[in-house]
């Protein structure tokens, strides 16, 4: 990263920003061609610190065809973001964080993992507790695991924000 002073180490403190973020952004290949989308999502860290991220989709299309294809992915997400407009005009700037990650995508098929990921996309979104999911709910869903091989975040706002 260049601008060291901006990076964003540790688990609590990336986990913040991923607390933060709406939604994140799914970068994978469309036959040799990039391809954006994007998601909901939950996540969790695993045992060995590792950030495990969740998502859901239908059973077929153009997304699923990829990453079956293709499992490798990217994704970016974005917590706090505001624009700070000055005069002279380049002296504007973009007070910011972020989280990015390279990973894997694996399509998850125990039903009780699944329901994991959903209560996790839940409470991301909000919502507290754990959920009944009926069988062919969960049978019909798709749900994305994206594990993580590399994650950094970086952050732009200051301390007071």
């Amino acid at each position: 990263m260049r601008r060291s002073d901006r990076e964003v180490v540790g688990v609590a403190e990336l986990a913040g920003i991923l607390d933060r973020a709406e939604f994140l952004t799914l970068a994978f290949s469309d036959g040799g061609s990039p391809a954006l989308v994007p998601l909901s999502f939950g996540y969790r860290v695993d045992e060995s610190g590792k950030f495990v991220f969740y998502f859901h989709a239908a059973q077929e299309g153009r997304k699923i065809d990829c990453l079956k294809a293709d499992p490798r992915a990217s994704l970016s997400a974005v917590g706090e973001n505001r624009i700070v407009l000055a005069e002279p005009a380049c002296r504007s700037t973009c007070l910011y964080e972020c989280v990015m990650a390279a990973g894997r995508i694996v399509f998850v098929t125990d039903p009780a993992e699944k329901r994991l990921a959903l209560d996790l996309l839940m409470q991301h979104c909000g919502a507290r507790g754990s959920f009944d999911y009926p069988p062919a709910m969960l049978d019909r869903t798709a749900i994305l695991r994206f594990d993580t091989e590399t994650i950094t975040g970086k952050s732009n706002l200051p301390r007071d924000f």
